[in-house]
């Protein structure tokens, strides 16, 4: 694993999606010792951190008769998520019903219906666990990790749209990528409620790889902790725009910012091993 992603691992976010079923088993039960850091339905696409809350009026309001109608459908009754998820706010309860919504409007009948089941069996299996005030055995705890990536292999299809909904400023996608490296992650994340989402893409070269952070150029997140511990900083200005670089000869990775107040947002990179001038052709492929 590479040093980025052990600095990630000390900020608590999940595991990866394709880990091995034993990660999977220790991250489910670790879930319910350790403090709230993210509801328990949120998947795959949705959240590559945590979601905290959301404010409805970010979501908008348009929606909450449909998806109240399709939490019955699903679930039953309203009553039967929350006691599967007893610790989760109204808020994250009306961004789950937004969620929903999105799905159903972006994948197909088949695709829907089936997801619908497996947040349905993930909600059974953690009202079971909550009943008997327990944690999830072995057993349980492989099929909620499994449950997780099927439901990112669908939540992916729509989680920049989904995005690009909760967010002020247009989501951008890296149009460049350095020789040998592919796309293996695009997600979002929101932290606190009120805020907007983080985007994020994950790039990867075997053992190596590189983040893009996209968010409100006045926000920030965890991932600050990453960015703030790089001992070496240059600022300077490239194609008009403001750039901050960061680095770190000793472990050989470095972090590069960019801001860009007339569109609204930031972007910044983490990388393993990259070089400053492949990470600036990057962050600029977004900008223009």
């Amino acid at each position: 694993m590479n040093n980025i992603k052990e600095e990630f691992e000390k900020i608590e976010i999940p595991d990866e999606l394709n880990s091995r079923v034993a990660s999977g088993v220790k991250q489910a039960k670790r879930e319910k010792k350790k403090k709230k850091g993210y509801p328990n339905w949120v998947m795959g696409a949705v959240a590559s951190v945590m979601i905290v809350g959301i404010s409805s009026t970010l979501g908008g309001s348009y929606i909450v008769d449909a998806t109240e109608s399709l939490l019955n459908q699903i679930f039953g009754a309203k009553e039967k998520v929350t006691e599967a998820y007893p610790e989760e706010s109204s808020e994250e309860i009306s961004f789950m019903e937004q969620h929903i919504e999105f799905a159903k409007e972006n994948l197909t009948e088949e695709e829907f219906t089936h997801l619908s089941d497996l947040y349905k069996e993930q909600a059974e299996i953690w009202r079971g666990v909550r009943a008997e005030s327990r944690e999830p055995d072995d057993q349980e705890a492989a099929r909620l990790h499994e449950i997780k990536g099927l439901q990112f292999s669908y939540e992916n299809q729509f989680a920049l749209k989904e995005a690009q909904h909760l967010s002020s400023y247009t989501v951008t996608q890296p149009t460049y990528v350095p020789e040998g490296y592919s796309q293996t992650k695009e997600n979002f994340f929101i932290k606190n409620k009120g805020d907007e989402p983080v985007v994020t893409f994950e790039y990867s070269n075997g053992d190596f790889g590189y983040t893009t952070f996209q968010q409100e150029i006045n926000q920030t997140d965890d991932f600050e902790y990453i960015w703030n511990r790089f001992e070496n900083t240059e600022s300077y200005s490239l194609n008009g725009y403001e750039f901050t670089f960061k680095y770190s000869e000793e472990k050989k990775e470095k972090g590069i910012r960019v801001k860009a107040p007339e569109k609204g947002y930031k972007i910044t990179l983490l990388a393993d091993r990259l070089s400053k001038r492949e990470a600036e052709k990057i962050v600029l492929s977004m900008l223009e």
